[in-house]
């Protein structure tokens, strides 16, 4: 597969004969996120050794310079200088966080803990994206927010002249998103009463905010969760006592970047892709996916310092490796989208629910995949929170090219069913950038194509 030309130039995918190797994955963004966040407030130095190095973590490492807090960026690791709970005072501040989701609602919390006022602004497709449910969580904290987007979007404008928040106890309903819940869990530990949050409704995306206790709690705060006789979240608190600074945080390979990888590894007969540094027992949510390939039909095994992911059925075995499945993926919804993928070219329907929050990601997920799907031959039924998949028909030619809406995890998705049918172009691939800028090369590097890549090879 070609790595040079234009980065916006269409990508091919041909199909591939083999896809093997140890893939080296960037670190998890949503531990960097959440990484840096904490090591911004912790008192003293931090190292995030692994760090990821992306769009989204590089715009909150640079909100965070904004803020005056002292980052000092690596190939392999970001230095943080902490500042003790109260972000240095200086004139009033904007900051761009371009289409990060999570760095924009964590940069908002952050915001609170700086004596100025803060504008937190984004892309015309954050400005579209919900962020109202952050600025009521604040604005109940007692911050001072003005939200001028439409619906209370951005930009969003936080005076934290007053003082950083006190914290107390708030009552959470449903929200668009968990990384709000995330933002201000993380920042808890600096609010002098602590924070002590009751949910009445379904925690959204829980799997996040457990990750985002995980991550409170291994850099020593105290955490206590509260659960109903059915397992349900019902309430999170968190104790108001500063963290000192870690020192030194290795960063776990992401997770949602290996779904991809292990749509490709499952789908190619012999494939067989190794994860170095990726427990199969991560608490990454996206390891859930990963688990739903497997019901799929998937070999996955490994240990607490690697997982592999490899094709049930031998090189050049016919019919699909993969039969489809009934999933609620609401607890991976990064993961959700190769996985639909992996739909497409398996054996039989399948079907695809809790997915309400692709509507508001990047790109409306759910529409773009249908669309893409449509694209190469699969039919894909969508409602408000799910997706139902007829794969491809056999000996169907896929000749498509592939718009993945700037949507790195789209444009992903679709280079891994590319590896099995062949034919498929993925538009604007430099959209991969915003959580894995080398994947392209990556997958030249791990794949051999089939020598036919001038005509599509279809599904046999």
């Amino acid at each position: 597969m070609p790595v040079g030309g234009p980065a916006d130039a269409p990508r091919p995918v041909p199909a591939a004969a083999v896809v093997r190797g140890a893939v080296r994955l960037p670190g998890s963004k949503s531990l960097t996120n959440r990484a840096l966040a904490l090591a911004a407030l912790a008192s003293g130095p931090t190292v995030l050794r692994g760090a990821l190095r992306s769009a989204d973590t590089d715009a909150l490492a640079e909100a965070l310079r904004a803020l005056g807090v002292p980052v000092a960026i690596d190939p392999d690791s970001i230095a943080v200088e902490g500042c003790g709970g109260r972000l240095p005072p200086g004139a009033d501040v904007r900051i761009d966080l371009g289409d990060g989701g999570t760095p924009t609602r964590f940069a908002m919390a952050l915001a609170a803990f700086s004596p100025r006022r803060v504008t937190v602004d984004g892309s015309p497709r954050m400005r579209e994206r919900p962020v109202a449910d952050g600025v009521r969580l604040l604005r109940a904290l007692g911050v001072d927010v003005l939200a001028t987007g439409p619906g209370e979007g951005l930009p969003v404008t936080v005076d934290g002249r007053a003082g950083s928040p006190r914290g107390g106890a708030l009552i959470v309903g449903e929200v668009a998103s968990s990384q709000f819940v995330s933002a201000v869990l993380l920042t808890a530990p600096w609010m002098p009463d602590g924070l002590d949050l009751t949910f009445d409704a379904a925690v959204t995306s829980r799997s996040y905010v457990d990750l985002t206790v995980d991550e409170l709690r291994r850099w020593g705060s105290r955490v206590t969760e509260r659960v109903d006789a059915s397992g349900a979240l019902r309430g999170i608190h968190v104790a108001g006592e500063p963290l000192p600074a870690r020192g030194a945080v290795d960063i776990e390979p992401d997770a949602s970047s290996a779904v991809p990888w292990a749509v490709a590894a499952a789908l190619v007969p012999g494939g067989e892709v190794t994860f170095p540094g990726l427990s199969t027992g991560s608490r990454q949510p996206d390891m859930r996916a990963i688990a739903v390939l497997e019901r799929m039909g998937a070999v996955v095994d490994g240990g607490t310092h690697e997982c592999r992911v490899r094709s049930a059925v031998s090189r050049g075995a016919p019919g699909s490796p993969l039969r489809g499945v009934e999933a609620d993926l609401s607890d991976a919804p990064d993961g959700a989208l190769a996985l639909m993928a992996a739909a497409a070219a398996a054996s039989g329907r399948s079907r695809f629910t809790g997915l309400a929050t692709l509507r508001v990601k990047e790109s409306d997920r759910l529409a773009a995949m249908a669309e893409g799907l449509a694209r190469v031959g699969a039919h894909a039924t969508i409602t408000r929170d799910s997706i139902t998949i007829e794969p491809i028909p056999a000996r169907h030619a896929v000749h498509a090219a592939i718009d993945p809406h700037d949507d790195h995890r789209v444009a992903m998705a679709f280079a891994a069913l590319g590896l099995r049918t062949g034919g498929i172009a993925v538009e604007h691939p430099g959209c991969v950038a915003k959580s894995y800028p080398a994947f392209w090369t990556d997958l030249a590097a791990c794949t051999t194509p089939t020598g036919e890549a001038a005509r599509p090879s279809g599904i046999e």
